[in-house]
């Protein structure tokens, strides 16, 4: 591909000045490629912007900078794709890191086949103890690979169009590891700012009902598992921003399979008894049988039912006790 056409590199950054750069060159090192990197700060407390300077300097025009006040990162990939300039729109996190041939061997299948609209690939992850998984489809997902494709060059494939219905079930694309195209996304798909986790699930979605996808069969990303991370310090929140956008996936694609929408139903069901578990936990039992309720409602079973009734009795025991502690003591 002599003359290839510019890929904006977007990478919300917040408090990474330490490995910020080590992202920032990794899209440097990239091979026969015409990039483009926006990096976009979410209110950064650290020395992020001294961290990169030198970079600044160098890349010139190359590289584009922009300070906004913390709003999230779908905020801040959104403000990255509204300033693009790119044909194409690559996302890498300030913890992550390219390999040399991402943006190449993705490109070169965007060039076979020029109706695909998004391209993503396997990538390798070094885990919190250190430990460098390489291929994370066939070492940290527990289904097989990411759908039914048709390989048309060595290891570059173009995905089943029930793509979708597994991406109704199941979390398959992270940023690091995709591609798009950026007249696919318009002036409607964004990240949805108002999700704070699996807001990019929701995003490449939306991406993926409106366009064909590829797909790289080698790890073109290596992600970093950081302890301090969301994901993993957590899981409270996490569970219950995981189930408002599984909420609204069965809004949204209600043209999904009934066999999708059963599985994620009963995805949605255990993250509400996980969330019931901590408000019982917590002596929250109002809240508790609110969530038992709806995991109900998305999965009926005994043993949520039974959890209901216990939840329900504790809730009116512990009310009981209130209102008695309300009463007041007569004197004389």
């Amino acid at each position: 591909m002599a003359q290839t056409p510019l890929v904006s590199v977007v990478i919300p950054t917040f408090n990474s000045a330490t490995t910020l750069p080590r992202a920032i060159m990794s899209v440097m090192g990239q091979r026969a490629i015409s990039w483009e990197l926006i990096v976009i700060d979410d209110g950064s407390t650290d020395n992020t912007l001294s961290a990169i300077q030198q970079y600044r300097l160098r890349l010139g025009d190359r590289m584009k900078y922009h300070r906004q006040k913390q709003s999230g990162s779908s905020v801040a990939r959104n403000a990255g794709i509204d300033r693009a300039k790119g044909e194409y729109i690559a996302f890498l996190d300030a913890d992550d890191e390219f390999g040399p041939n991402k943006l190449l061997r993705q490109l070169e299948l965007f060039c076979r086949r020029p109706e695909l609209g998004l391209v993503f690939s396997d990538f390798s992850c070094i885990d919190v103890q250190g430990e460098l998984h390489r291929s994370a489809f066939n070492e940290l997902v527990e289904e097989e690979g990411p759908v039914r494709m048709e390989e048309i060059a060595p290891r570059q494939f173009i995905c089943d169009r029930r793509l979708v219905d597994r991406m109704v079930v199941s979390y398959v694309i992270s940023p690091i590891t995709a591609m798009v195209r950026r007249s696919v996304l318009g002036s409607e798909i964004r990240f949805p700012p108002g999700q704070q986790y699996s807001e990019e699930w929701l995003f490449f979605l939306d991406v993926a009902s409106k366009c064909r996808v590829g797909y790289v069969g080698e790890p073109l990303s290596l992600q970093h598992q950081t302890p301090g991370s969301l994901s993993l310090t957590s899981p409270v929140r996490n569970t219950r921003h995981q189930a408002q956008a599984m909420q609204r996936i069965l809004e949204r694609f209600p043209e999904a399979s009934s066999d999708a929408r059963r599985k994620l139903q009963g995805k949605l069901a255990h993250c509400f008894r996980q969330m019931a578990f901590d408000h019982f936990k917590s002596g929250e039992f109002r809240s508790a049988r609110s969530a038992f309720w709806k995991a109900l409602k998305h999965h009926a079973d005994w043993s949520t039912a039974l959890h209901l009734a216990q939840a329900t009795w504790a809730a009116r025991a512990q009310r009981t006790t209130e209102e008695s502690a309300q009463v007041p003591v007569q004197v004389g």
